[in-house]
């Protein structure tokens, strides 16, 4: 289907905010009413002429307005009124009215392609990434249309490639990467759908063909964030009323919640649910889908997947057949070449929502075997007569940690555990809690160093962290600045260590302030160090 962009009058907008019930009033001249209107924005530095220009932040100005109003804007979306000669439309939420002008001004362009969701405390940029590997290789062997993403790795869109700033971005943004991927006509596209931007109304009135709910864990509890796990776990249940078929893991954490909350999702046609641990039935609910015999074989992580079937009880010959029993048949094989037996639940998540899509096994199964995630679970053999293995990983949260060592320890058993870990400024604050606690029951000696301070000292980040593992029992030492802390740490590593870079993989900036400070990855340090 060829996408082409309707251009639609202002009085189409406020129609569609009042149907959302976000809409207040409008002050202005009627004729401004059937004007086009071309741009959507935030920004006064993208403002332009027949531009709509939207007014939020906390540290939202005035001046911003006058800005975009000098560069053509003709109204503003606000849920202040300000001192200006433009028309204004007052709503009740900003977030919420960006979403709904977002949609508008692309015209659902989502609908144009297989929209994909994945929410979860962890994973979901491996999960992405493995559904990356298995569609690139279907759609390219079928001649269809590629594959998109939004990922907190990266960004493609189908037209445009860039490192990522947001999980998810905001609304605005949304629409146009969603609307890029209409235009190049993709056959699918995938996002992560972080608890900010559910909370937020980043994705508000998306519809996904397919959405999986990963897992649940604890992260990004704070003043600026969620003031408590309840409120970021309520933020999470949004995602079950966007998904059209819906894969839920039933090995996840508040199971007895998410189930019945998936089972009356709003737009709900298929539930779907999947167990990587291998349980038929979980809270009354069969598994649809279950892993089998998770192990190491000839250097991958293998696993079976099998389907739930239904066969008539027939235990006493010539006997009227009984009730339906339920059994699993085995589909097939997987194999992964990256490390990690976590990441079993990974790839049982991407099979599940490829099979959904209609793709053969076998086409998902050799996929997987190539699949590589940037950043995620790369290991190098670091160069010497020491046995030094250095395993970079985007592992940022409680349960991301809590599983990664729990690999590690059984992956490389009798090997020494060191890890380079910091806390971000700003979010997740948490973490400076939760990560040393984790840090300090699995390794032998952390390396506490800068990570994405942003207005926080990152010394003084570095010293709690420090003191929360000292607490915990843990040994550590601080070096902020990153590149050091990991050629040292590699410098004094003993015969048979595994070192862990945590959180940045191959991010290739720093986030200090307002700035993105470009820096060498931790990948590229492993490399280097490996050659």
């Amino acid at each position: 289907m060829n996408y082409e962009r309707k251009i639609r009058k202002l009085a189409e907008y406020i129609d569609a905010l009042r149907s959302e019930g976000v809409f207040i009033s409008f002050s202005g001249e009627k004729d401004a009413l059937e004007r086009p209107v071309e741009f959507i924005t935030f920004d006064s530095r993208e403002a332009c002429e027949g531009s709509l220009f939207v007014c939020k932040g906390a540290n939202f100005k005035a001046e911003y307005l006058d800005k975009a109003a000098e560069a053509g804007a003709f109204c503003y979306v606000s849920e202040t009124a300000y001192e200006s000669p433009l028309p204004c439309i007052l709503v009740s939420d900003i977030r919420r009215a960006m979403a709904v002008l977002a949609n508008g001004f692309n015209g659902r362009a989502w609908r144009n392609y297989n929209l994909i969701g994945l929410t979860g405390t962890k994973g979901k940029s491996t999960t992405l990434y493995y559904i990356k590997a298995v569609i690139e290789a279907y759609t390219k062997k079928n001649g269809l249309g590629g594959f998109g993403f939004l990922s907190t790795i990266d960004t493609f869109d189908g037209i445009e490639f860039f490192e990522s700033h947001l999980t998810t971005p905001e609304a605005l943004e949304l629409g146009k990467r969603l609307e890029n991927g209409a235009k190049a006509g993709l056959w699918a596209l995938g996002m992560e759908v972080s608890s900010q931007a559910l909370k937020y109304d980043r994705s508000y009135g998306l519809e996904f063909n397919i959405g999986a709910f990963l897992n649940y864990g604890v992260d990004h509890i704070g003043s600026t964030e969620h003031p408590t796990e309840e409120d970021y776990f309520q933020s999470k249940l949004r995602f079950v009323d966007q998904c059209r078929t819906l894969c839920i893991n039933l090995d996840s954490a508040r199971i007895d919640e998410i189930l019945p909350a998936a089972q009356k999702g709003r737009i709900l046609e298929k539930l779907i649910c999947y167990s990587p641990s291998g349980q038929r039935s979980v809270c009354g609910r069969n598994a649809d889908y279950i892993a089998l015999n998770g192990r190491k074989e000839n250097g991958h992580i293998a696993f079976e997947i099998a389907q739930k079937t239904r066969l008539l009880d027939r235990r006493a010959e010539g006997a009227e057949p009984g009730p339906d029993v339920l059994d699993y048949g085995i589909i097939g094989t997987i194999r992964l070449s990256m490390p990690g037996f976590f990441n079993i639940e990974n790839a049982l998540a991407a099979a599940v929502i490829c099979l959904e899509l209609g793709i053969p096994f076998d086409d998902i199964a050799s996929a997987l075997l190539e699949a590589k995630a940037a950043g995620r679970m790369e290991m190098f053999q670091m160069k010497g007569e020491k046995d030094v293995k250095i395993i970079v990983d985007y592992a940022h949260n409680e349960l991301s940690y809590q599983k990664l060592f729990e690999s590690i320890k059984e992956e490389f058993p009798g090997y020494r555990v060191e890890i380079v870990f910091g806390c971000p400024g700003g979010k997740g604050l948490d973490r400076r809690e939760t990560l040393p606690r984790v840090t300090a029951k699995f390794a032998d000696y952390a390396w506490i160093t800068e990570e994405d301070p942003f207005m926080d000292d990152p010394m003084e980040i570095s010293k709690e962290v420090l003191a929360n593992l000292e607490k915990y029992g843990g040994k550590g030492e601080i070096i902020v600045d990153r590149e050091q802390c990991i050629r040292e740490a590699a410098a004094r590593a003993a015969d048979k260590t595994v070192l862990i870079l945590a959180a940045k993989g191959r991010e290739l900036y720093q986030h200090r302030g307002n700035e993105y400070v470009q820096i060498v990855s931790d990948a590229q340090l492993a490399e280097e160090l490996s050659r």
